[in-house]
């Protein structure tokens, strides 16, 4: 009996043995059903516990990873200046309120903890001035366009001259064996060589037809032409022109200048008339009359007389004309006086480049010493501000150091105050030296370039005067 529970004991053992080595057994065979060829199957099979092994550093360096910061970014000088001035910046600064607001931080703070509170609290309003250095524009710019090499007048200036030439019969009398008519050209050619180049310029001719009989009055007294119309560049061409020109007809003074409307243009500015007659009005018009009109004009018209050689009693009805149209009138009596008198009114012309130099040169110097003022203003406020800034928060390192004792980071926050105050303070200084120096450099350079071009420009004309005139 006993040896009878022996034996199925040992049986029993032996058949639990052999069901535990089966899943070895089978194990091959799976394998087989799905890749005959990959005998060694079961140990290439990656362990689930080595194929997580890698996956937490996949989670940190995952951007949808919560737990994972930022990378910082630097901040410019002005991104830093221009963060939000704290609770009690300006005139809100209060010590009772600051302290008060001190006794509620945790005495536990860090270094960059405390400093971060503090200018939460203290930081000044550094934004205007940062934001006028930024938008800062040190071009200085004047208005008066600067002139090409050549003559010009400013471009604000749209000049029209006319010139009116009285090619009546009387214009063949001689004065010193020269007719009248060659001297009056003689003239009107120096004067045109000396037009300012981007001038307007027209050269009109009258009682040029006709003769000075009666029966020819109704044609000469209608003839007006302007047989030159361009800019002062082009007045070489006036010479070709002239010599076409022959005493003829009567003297139909009236009509030239009402004529003289329709040659300016509507853009002009400042508008001149230069007549020259040797006699007053022959053809019943009202050049007094005429003269007042263009006078008052929306082009307002000057209308200078230059009388040459007319008598006492034509030079009282021109001077009328003359008067009315806002000029004057001047009597010559020779070629010579002529020639004179148009270069005194070429001096005037070359006047304008001395106003151009004088206004343009000013008003370089008046832009860059505001702008220079601008910046000495922004920069010297700013650096108020931050030792204002500075002095609260040494009174708040202070207060915090006699509350908290020893347990208080009191080097290292003050170092970092230190820094901060250094660092808006010397940005100040150095962004407004430099926007200083850069202003000074162009605004020196206009000055320069205005005065020079300026004093070329007259110096050019006397000497094109003296040598031409």
């Amino acid at each position: 009996m006993i040896r009878s529970s022996v034996f199925i004991f040992v049986t029993l053992l032996v058949f639990l043995a052999g069901c535990s080595q089966e899943p070895e057994k089978t194990a091959p065979t799976i394998q087989d059903t799905t890749d005959s060829n990959q005998s060694n199957a079961p140990s290439e099979i990656q362990n689930p516990s080595d194929s997580d092994q890698h996956e937490p550093n996949s989670d940190l360096q995952s951007p949808t990873d919560p737990g994972q910061s930022d990378p910082q970014t630097t901040l410019t000088d002005e991104q830093i200046l221009m963060k939000p001035p704290g609770q009690f910046a300006g005139s809100n600064y209060n010590e009772q309120n600051v302290q008060a607001a001190l006794d509620q931080l945790s005495p536990d703070l860090t270094a960059d903890q405390y400093e971060e509170e503090l200018l939460l609290l203290l930081a000044e309003d550094y934004r205007p001035y940062v934001t006028t250095f930024i938008n800062f524009e040190t071009e200085i710019k004047v208005n008066n366009q600067r002139p090409s090499a050549k003559i010009t007048l400013p471009s604000s200036r749209k000049l029209h001259i006319s010139i009116l030439l009285d090619a009546s019969g009387s214009m063949k009398a001689e004065i010193a064996g020269k007719s009248k008519m060659d001297s009056a050209k003689e003239a009107i050619l120096s004067f045109a060589e000396k037009m300012p180049e981007n001038a307007e310029v027209s050269l009109r001719v009258y009682g040029h037809k006709g003769t000075g009989n009666k029966k020819d009055k109704e044609v000469s007294c209608k003839s007006t032409e302007e047989i030159f119309h361009g800019q002062g560049e082009e007045t070489n061409q006036i010479k070709t022109v002239l010599q076409g020109v022959k005493p003829a007809g009567w003297t139909p003074i009236a009509n030239a200048l009402k004529s003289v409307k329709q040659d300016i243009n509507p853009e002009t500015t400042n508008s001149i008339v230069y007549v020259v007659s040797d006699g007053i009005e022959t053809c019943g018009g009202n050049p007094v009359q005429i003269a007042k009109e263009l006078n008052q004009a929306k082009v307002k018209t000057v209308v200078n007389i230059i009388g040459f050689d007319v008598d006492h009693e034509g030079q009282k009805l021109l001077r009328q004309v003359a008067t009315s149209g806002g000029g004057e009138f001047i009597s010559v009596d020779n070629d010579e006086a002529l020639k004179k008198y148009l270069d005194k009114t070429y001096d005037k012309l070359r006047g304008e480049w001395t106003l151009w130099k004088e206004k343009g040169a000013g008003e370089a110097n008046i832009k860059k010493e505001t702008k220079q003022g601008t910046i000495n203003k922004t920069q010297e406020t700013m650096q108020g501000l931050v030792n204002k800034e500075n002095a609260n928060l040494l009174a708040a390192l202070t207060y915090l150091e006699t509350k908290n004792g020893k347990a208080f980071p009191r080097s290292e926050l003050l170092t970092s105050i230190t820094e901060r105050k250094n660092f808006a303070w010397t940005y100040a200084r150095d962004t407004g030296k430099r926007l200083y120096e850069e202003v000074s450099k162009n605004g020196n350079k206009v000055y320069d370039d205005i005065i020079d071009e300026g004093n070329k420009q007259v110096n050019e004309l006397t000497s094109k005067k003296n040598n031409k005139g």
